[in-house]
C-alpha cells in the first residue's frame, strides 16, 4: 500500500482516537475524523477549511475482453481551502490547495476498450503523486466571478455531478471523447495554467469563457510540478453557457458548450495541423420526485484528428428507490463512443464505435462512507469487432476524512 496514503490514512485517525468527547459519533459525521476537539469548526471560521478524501474501485474482467482478470486502485485526495476574507480581509477571494496521490492498477488491458471501467486509475504515468490544483477565485459582484492559476477544464465546464457515479471513463472524465482528441481537455488530476470568466445574469442564466494550457506533451507535466509554460504551448478556449430553470416545478439543467484548441499537432495521416474544435451539451429532468434523467453528447467534424468524432451518453439517477434508504443511489448509464475511420486506418483497424452500459447502486453507509457495486457490460471494446463484449464487476468505496 502506498506510503502517502498509509500516512493520511493514520494521521486523520489518529486525530479522531485522540478525541476523548465528540459531538457524535462516527456513524452520524459527514468527517470520520470529526471535528477535532472543535479545531476543524475554529479552523474554517477563521478560514482555513481542510479536506481529504480516499477512493478505491476494485474490478474484475469475468468475461469476453483479451483475457480475465481483477485489479485493484486507489486514490487519495487532500488540500485546502482558503477564504482570504477571513484571513486577510480580501473581500470574495478564496484559493484552493490539492495534491492527488493514485496508486494501484486497472483491468482496462484485460478488457482491450477505449473506455476505462475504473474511472480513478490514470495510467502508468498517472499512478503517482500529483500536484493537482492551485488556483484563486475573486467575486466581483453577485454577477462576475474571475478565476485563475492552475486546474483542469472539469472543474467549471463540460461536467455535473450526476456524472461523478460512474465506475466509468466513458462518462465520468467528463467528456472522454475531447481528452482522445489531440488533448483537447485536461481532466482531474492534471492542473494546467487558465483563466476563467463568470457572469451570472441570474439564478438562470450563467455564461463563463476560459482559457487553458496545451501542448503535445501535457501529461508528461505530471507529477504536476512543472510550472513552465514552453514556447510551443498552445491554448484551448472554453465557452459555456447554463440555463438552469424549473420544468413543471421541477428542476432542470441545460448547458451547452464550445471547446477549441490552438497549436501545433499532426493529423493521423501525419499532417500539419494548428485547430480543432468541438461543441457538446447536457440536458437533465428531475422526471418525479428523486428520479433524474440526463444525456449528453460532444461532436467533431474533424475526423482526422479526433479518435472519437462523436460521444452520446445517457443515464438516470434515482436517489432513495428503496423504502428506508432515502440517502442510496441507483444508477443506469449508456455511452456510445463513434470511432474515427481515419484513425482506424492510423492503426491499420477497421473501427466502428465501442458502446459501455453500467448499472450500479451506491449504498450510503453514513454520511461519510459508501460502497457501490456496479456491473458494466462492454460492447465491442476498442471498435473493432475482434473483441468479444466484456463484462466487468466492481465495487467503489469512498470515505471523507
Amino acid at each position: 500500500m502506498n506510503k502517502l496514503y498509509i500516512l493520511l490514512l493514520s494521521a486523520g485517525l489518529g486525530v479522531a482516537v485522540a478525541q476523548e468527547s465528540v459531538p457524535a459519533s462516527w456513524t452520524e459525521r459527514d468527517k470520520l475524523t470529526g471535528d477535532w476537539g472543535g479545531a476543524r469548526t475554529d479552523l474554517a471560521e477563521s478560514g482555513v477549511s481542510v479536506f481529504a478524501y480516499y477512493d478505491a474501485i476494485y474490478g474484475a474482467a469475468v468475461s469476453g475482453g483479451l483475457s480475465t482478470g481483477n485489479d485493484f486502485t486507489g486514490q487519495v485526495y487532500a488540500g485546502v481551502d482558503l477564504d482570504f476574507e477571513k484571513l486577510l480581509g480580501w473581500d470574495n477571494t478564496i484559493m484552493k490547495i490539492s495534491m492527488v496521490n493514485r496508486h494501484g492498477r486497472s483491468v482496462s488491458s484485460d478488457v482491450g476498450g477505449i473506455f476505462d471501467p475504473m474511472t480513478i486509475y490514470g495510467g502508468p504515468d498517472g499512478q503517482e503523486t500529483i500536484l493537482f490544483q492551485i488556483w484563486m477565485e475573486k467575486r466581483f459582484n453577485e454577477n462576475w466571478s474571475l478565476k485563475f492559476g492552475r486546474d483542469g477544464q472539469d472543474g467549471d465546464f463540460a461536467n455535473d455531478d450526476l456524472y461523478r457515479y460512474s465506475l466509468s471513463t466513458s462518462i465520468n472524465g467528463p467528456i472522454r471523447a475531447m481528452m482522445l482528441d489531440r488533448i483537447q481537455i485536461v481532466s482531474f488530476p492534471l492542473g494546467v495554467w487558465h483563466a476563467r470568466l463568470k457572469y451570472n445574469a441570474n439564478e438562470e442564466h450563467q455564461f463563463q469563457v476560459g482559457a487553458y494550457q496545451v501542448n503535445d506533451h501535457i501529461w508528461d507535466m505530471i507529477p504536476g510540478t512543472d510550472f513552465g509554460i514552453d514556447d510551443d504551448d498552445g491554448v484551448t478556449y472554453m465557452f459555456q453557457y447554463d440555463w438552469t430553470p424549473q420544468i413543471m416545478d421541477r428542476p432542470a439543467r441545460l448547458y451547452v458548450g464550445l471547446a477549441e484548441s490552438f497549436y501545433n499537432t499532426t493529423t493521423f495521416e501525419g499532417e500539419g495541423a494548428d485547430n480543432i474544435y468541438r461543441v457538446y451539451g447536457h440536458f437533465d429532468f428531475e422526471v418525479i420526485e428523486n428520479l433524474t434523467l440526463f444525456t449528453f453528447g460532444a461532436y467533431t467534424d474533424q475526423d482526422e484528428l479526433a479518435q472519437m468524432p462523436l460521444q452520446i451518453s445517457g443515464g438516470a439517477n434515482w436517489k432513495g428507490l428503496f423504502a428506508g434508504r432515502e440517502d442510496d443511489h441507483t444508477m443506469l448509464f449508456v455511452t456510445y463512443g463513434g470511432l474515427s475511420d481515419k484513425w482506424g486506418e492510423s492503426q491499420g483497424k477497421d473501427v466502428d464505435a465501442e458502446i459501455v452500459y453500467e448499472l450500479g447502486h451506491r449504498v450510503q453507509l453514513t454520511p461519510a462512507t459508501y460502497i457501490q457495486p456496479s456491473v458494466q457490460y462492454i460492447q465491442d471494446p476498442g471498435g473493432t469487432g475482434d473483441v468479444d463484449d466484456a463484462v466487468v464487476v466492481g465495487a467503489w468505496v469512498g470515505a471523507a476524512f
